[in-house]
């Protein structure tokens, strides 16, 4: 009987299933590490080098000026920081679920500064004033740029409808932009609705909630990153095509304006942006003017627990 010859293949077979088993963690990573769209190059795809992100250019500096802002899903900060700068408000907060893009957003500061701006280590030599040390949560805030703006950590998403008896009217203007798609197959269709009503109760009267929300036939490609996602997909019932209603209807929006399609440097970053009003009763009207213009110092902190 002949002897067997060794398998000239056998060598090469564990070195591939090793180089597979490798490869299937690392998606599994990935997938887990970016499955709330914390992607930490999104600007990169959405933007061309030095391209100012054109969503600035549907909205109105008077909507912020001197106004209270929230971000929310703020990433790295570049538009955030952009509105800061050159619309002005108050004060504007930008909040991510990413505790790292938090950091590069508290860094960007930096850049979008004067040349002449004084720095004390990575952020201006006002911070140390005005926001205490970088670790701790902020509530100090001042109206002219840098020192009206910062960023925190959080999550949005209240864990039960019970939490929102606890949300006050804080903001003038709230931003939600590209983030409903990973709400929604995170948290589901009661998720997505506790986000929407925890945002009209935070606004003021007379507040403007801006929306772009990324359309349903985007969610099946990113529900198969995670277990989680995939079985918040498959439940789904409240489609993007029904928050206009359920806002304006549900919620007690008053009306909303839309604001149009801004350009992008992907096709599929191109999305309808929305502004949703609240109604501002007419005798809080001259009222809020006043406290608008003549005691900025008057209007309460952004608190860190709601």
């Amino acid at each position: 009987m002949k002897p067997k010859t060794p398998n000239a293949q056998s060598p090469k077979a564990p070195a591939a299933k090793t180089q597979s088993i490798v490869k299937k963690s690392k998606k599994e990573y990935y997938n887990t590490r970016y499955s709330y769209g914390n992607f930490d190059r999104y600007y990169g795809t959405r933007l061309d080098p030095g391209q100012s992100d054109a969503r600035l250019n549907i909205m109105k500096k008077e909507w912020f000026e001197r106004q209270t802002v929230l971000d929310i899903g703020c990433n790295v900060g570049f538009l955030t920081l952009s509105l800061a700068r050159d619309f002005q408000p108050r004060r504007i907060l930008g909040i991510d679920i990413d505790e790292h893009l938090i950091g590069v957003a508290r860094k960007n500061i930096r850049h979008y500064c004067d040349k002449d701006t004084e720095f004390n280590g990575k952020f201006p030599a006002s911070f140390c004033n005005s926001f205490g040390p970088v670790s701790q949560q902020s509530t100090n805030f001042k109206n002219k740029f840098p020192d009206n703006v910062w960023f925190r950590k959080e999550n949005y998403v209240l864990e039960s409808d019970e939490l929102l008896d606890t949300v006050v009217e804080e903001f003038d203007v709230i931003l939600a932009l590209s983030i409903t798609k990973w709400i929604h197959l995170n948290w589901g269709d009661d998720g997505m609705r506790r986000f929407f009503r925890r945002i009209f109760k935070h606004l003021r009267p007379g507040g403007k909630f801006i929306l772009e929300p990324q359309p349903y036939d985007s969610y099946r490609k990113r529900s198969k990153m995670t277990e989680t996602l995939k079985k918040n997909y498959d439940s789904i019932e409240f489609k993007p095509d029904d928050f206009e209603m359920y806002l304006l209807e549900e919620i007690g929006f008053e009306k909303v304006e839309h604001l149009g399609v801004p350009s992008a440097k992907s096709k599929g970053f191109e999305r309808p942006v929305d502004v949703y009003f609240k109604k501002q009763p007419k005798f809080l009207t001259k009222k809020l003017l006043i406290t608008n213009e003549d005691t900025p110092e008057a209007q309460s902190p952004i608190d860190s627990n709601q």
